[in-house]
């Protein structure tokens, strides 16, 4: 028998390894995950774009993660191809521009949350959820767009108003928080409830004073 060549006993080696390079998951191991936090989450949407999602949400989710790694371009195309599955669902929208608002990106969060308004303004899960996002953050005029159109659909929601006065508390802003603690009692102002989880709102802030 001819002794291996040096090029054959590298190619010999090589396959093993490049056969577990393309074993789905193969290579987020322990160790992986105690790395880089930036890789991780670029690879992680990498790994789960390549299995081709047929979620529109997912796809606006893993957007987030490319914002998170630093990677606008991947970001912008996970959004893309989001809503080219989803073009008239509120909260595809809203799970984008709750991701650009989270990483500082004001401008593009807004036009974003503004497409729920003109394509699915009747998505009243949209609506609340993106009600509490520009809440949280202090934007008061834009919340209340949101919150105001979930307001006209349900008029005595005082369990969805009591989430809207705690995240305007949150944010520190009294007044729209005082507005709707108050539309909250309004509508059921014999409900011990309402009173326990206004008073925990407040206890959770420490806006006591």
């Amino acid at each position: 028998m001819r002794p291996m060549t040096p090029a054959f006993l590298v190619l010999t080696l090589a396959a093993p390894l490049g056969l577990l390079a393309q074993v789905p998951g193969a290579k987020f191991t322990e160790s992986f995950f105690k790395g880089d936090r930036k890789a991780i989450l670029q690879a992680c949407a990498d790994e789960a774009r390549a299995i081709k999602p047929k979620d529109a949400k997912w796809l606006a989710e893993y957007g987030r993660a490319y914002l998170a790694a630093l990677d606008r371009p991947k970001a912008e195309a996970a959004f893309k191809e989001a809503l080219i599955k989803e073009p008239k669902d509120g909260e595809v929208y809203r799970l984008i521009g709750n991701a650009w608002l989270k990483h500082g990106f004001k401008q593009e969060a807004l036009e974003a949350y503004n497409r729920i308004l003109m394509v699915d303004a009747k998505n009243k899960d949209a609506l609340v959820s993106a009600g509490l996002d520009l809440a949280e953050v202090g934007l008061v005029v834009d919340a209340e767009k949101f919150i105001n159109a979930f307001a006209a659909q349900e008029k005595d929601d005082w369990k969805t108003f009591i989430q809207f006065g705690r995240a305007f508390l949150q944010s520190g802003n009294r007044d729209p928080a005082a507005k709707w603690f108050s539309r909250a009692v309004a509508s059921k102002p014999k409900e011990e409830e309402v009173y326990l989880e206004i008073s925990r709102a407040f206890a959770d802030s420490q806006a006591v004073l």
